[in-house]
């Protein structure tokens, strides 16, 4: 990822990031196509090519795999609040 803030391991994918990745949103009723980033991040239901994926959940833009609580969320880490301090700075 990023060497000057020591994320140097190449995230990691158990699926084909070509493929449709999706997450669904039940405060929305449906379904949202996603990143690659954003779908190994996210604590909910995922599919992949309109198929139900039950592969491992991760912190965000880690390699730390974490359990699955089921509330719906991308799974925060210090990558994504690094990621949402920069963009608050550019708004």
């Amino acid at each position: 990822m990023n060497e000057k803030t020591g994320n140097t391991d190449k995230p990691e994918y158990l699926f084909n990031e070509a493929k449709c990745l999706e997450i669904y949103m039940p405060g929305l009723g449906r379904w949202h196509r996603v990143t690659p980033t954003d779908f190994r991040s996210f604590d909910g239901k995922r599919r992949l090519q309109g198929e139900l994926y039950e592969g491992p959940l991760y912190a965000y833009g880690t390699n730390r795999r974490v359990i699955p609580e089921g509330n719906d969320q991308i799974v925060s880490s210090e990558v994504l609040i690094e990621r949402n301090a920069r963009s608050q700075k550019m708004r």
